[in-house]
């Protein structure tokens, strides 16, 4: 099954087929790029585009199979983008003494987070709701 990236913005099933696809491999890439960073604000910032792309796309998609994976996107980076809040609440509060404590809850969450988004993607591959 081949992902035509130009249809991406179509409100059609190809369209949002692409922009399901595109939104589960940005949101790996950004959880997967926030390993590198202490702070949590690129999980927060990327977050936020995700969860806008997401219920934008999620309202037209209603019917289809996309919309619960478009919807799973957004719940999961919802949860993401609260867990950064509290990451870098934290860290400004403690001035960074409290990364001991939430570093390895916040490695717990991205491998939840990881699991959901792979487990996605299979299921969107096979052509079923999330």
């Amino acid at each position: 099954m081949a992902v035509d990236i130009g249809k991406m913005m179509e409100k059609s099933p190809e369209g949002y087929l692409s922009m399901s696809w595109i939104l589960y491999i940005a949101s790996a890439g950004i959880c997967a790029l926030t390993l590198g960073e202490i702070s949590g604000t690129l999980l927060f910032f990327g977050a936020i585009v995700i969860i806008v792309l997401a219920s934008s796309r999620a309202k037209d998609a209603g019917g289809t199979i996309y919309q619960s994976h478009l919807d799973n996107i957004k719940s999961t980076m919802m949860v993401n983008l609260i867990a950064a809040l509290v990451l870098i609440a934290l860290t400004w509060i403690t001035f960074g003494i409290a990364i001991f404590i939430t570093w390895p809850l916040f490695l717990i969450l991205l491998c939840w987070t990881g699991f959901k988004l792979i487990r996605g993607m299979m299921k969107l591959n096979d052509g079923v709701d999330y």
